[in-house]
């Protein structure tokens, strides 16, 4: 995905809510297994806060080691690469921030539901690396490792984060299908079992 800083906003001077839409579209993107380019062509200044709400957003949440191969930053011009070295010098207001934001009440199922799975999946790649890739879908071995050491400050911090973090299995043919037939308790229990 290639995104274009200056399309953001019509403003000459991206604000940090442009950063949080420029997240949003990073989720998507990596969600999606592909890579990011943020151009800052033609930006001559960003708004203080920007890089906060963007670059620490998203260090939080794929960590350094991801963004470091899938997003890359062309066109910057030296008055606003300084104006990013100063915006990510300024950690501790933006810790501050994080922090008050995440006391916020979020959705409980949803939160509940992460903070299940989550601890489910943890177990299961301390235990049987076979068993959360088939059963949780975790494919990568650096992922697996990464979930077999969360603590669970850090899982419930991930489950209040308000995104889904787990993705469903079936594909949508499963779906429809077992929506149009009828099946008996037995031949359906073993149909979930033996897939």
């Amino acid at each position: 995905m290639y995104v274009v800083i200056k399309h953001l906003t019509k403003l000459k001077t991206p604000q940090a809510c442009h950063g949080k839409q420029l997240v949003q579209r990073a989720r998507e993107c990596f969600l999606r297994n592909e890579c990011l380019t943020l151009d800052f062509e033609a930006v001559e200044s960003i708004a203080t806060g920007f890089f906060q709400e963007a670059i620490f957003t998203l260090l939080n949440e794929f960590g350094a080691d991801f963004l470091k191969s899938n997003l890359r930053v062309v066109n910057m011009t030296p008055a606003v690469e300084a104006i990013m070295q100063d915006d990510l010098t300024h950690v501790d207001e933006f810790i501050e921030r994080l922090m008050s934001r995440q006391q916020d009440v979020v959705d409980q199922e949803l939160y509940d539901l992460n903070l299940a799975w989550l601890v489910k999946v943890r177990a299961l790649a301390r235990e049987n690396a076979l068993q959360a890739l088939l059963i949780m879908g975790v494919t990568d071995e650096k992922l697996r490792l990464a979930m077999a050491n969360l603590s669970m400050d850090e899982m419930q911090y991930l489950a209040r984060s308000g995104c889904l973090c787990f993705a469903p299995r079936f594909t949508s043919q499963f779906i429809q299908g077992f929506g149009q037939r009828r099946y008996d308790r037995v031949d359906l229990i073993l149909a979930l079992t033996a897939g």
